[in-house]
This record gives C-alpha cells, sequence and structure tokens, in this order.
C-alpha cells in the first residue's frame, strides 16, 4: 500500500513513495487513504533538479560512513542529496548531540553511537571518494 498524497510530510522530505503492509488502510503521516500501486512521481524532469536513481526493493545497502557529530552528519546529508546518492542513515534515534563534544571524556549517553549511512552497494565507492575528506578530518580529531 502506498501513499497517493503529493504533500504528505513522508514524500516532501524523502523524494521516495514509502511502502506498506496491506493491512495498513491510511498513511501514517498525513492520514490520507492508501493506494495499492505505487503512484508516478508527480514532479516532472525539470532543468536543474536531480533526480535520485531508483533503488530496488532487493537491493543491497552498503555502510560508507559513520559520523558522531552533529554537524558532521549535516554534512554528509548534503553531499550525498547534492550527487543524488540515495541513503538510509541507522542509529539516528540513538544518536546524542553531545557525543561530539565528549570524545575524549565522558558521554552523557552511554548507549550513544554515530550515525551510520548506508548506499546501494553500486553506488558505494562514489560515495566513499565524495567523503573521503571527511573522514580523514574526524580520523585526526583526537
Amino acid at each position: 500500500m502506498f501513499c497517493p498524497n503529493d504533500e504528505c510530510p513522508d514524500f516532501v522530505n524523502s523524494g521516495l513513495r514509502s511502502e506498506y503492509r496491506d493491512d495498513v488502510m491510511v498513511c501514517p503521516y498525513c492520514g490520507s487513504s492508501m493506494v495499492a500501486h505505487r503512484p508516478e512521481n508527480p514532479f516532472p524532469e525539470v532543468e536543474g533538479i536531480i533526480e535520485k536513481p531508483p533503488v530496488a526493493d532487493d537491493e543491497v545497502m552498503e555502510p560508507v560512513i559513520e559520523a558522531t557529530d552533529l554537524s558532521e552528519v549535516a554534512i554528509i546529508r548534503s553531499i550525498l542529496e547534492g550527487a543524488a546518492i540515495p541513503f538510509v542513515t541507522q542509529g539516528e534515534d540513538q544518536f546524542s548531540a553531545f557525543r561530539g563534544a565528549f570524545v575524549g571524556g565522558s558521554i552523557f549517553n552511554p548507549r550513544a553511537r554515530g550515525v551510520v549511512f548506508t548506499v546501494p552497494a553500486r553506488m558505494a565507492e562514489e560515495a566513499r571518494a565524495l567523503l573521503e575528506e571527511i573522514d580523514e578530518d574526524s580520523k585526526d580529531t583526537p
């Protein structure tokens, strides 16, 4: 089941139509009635807009970088989005904004981990090349 609403916050934020189980009848984000088939992208090709390549349902995702600083997370997001590389983050729900400030000392939240960015395996090398400078800078930080 898919949300057909072009103004759904989930679609607006991700640019992708999320897929739900067949028993989900109402979108959890906007309350629209679900449809059985994925609606077409409502945005026609416009000059200057970079469209992300589609990711297959069975495509393997590969981790490319882990960020432990709030500013790094924002920069990595920006670089991947600018290069039209689709990505998924892992660990953002347990991410602590204080982790970067206390790397050398105690950490307020001992369960906090970095945010891991994963991309389709076919685009992993390209993503690593783009993010190489950020990864090297984070290793230099004591």
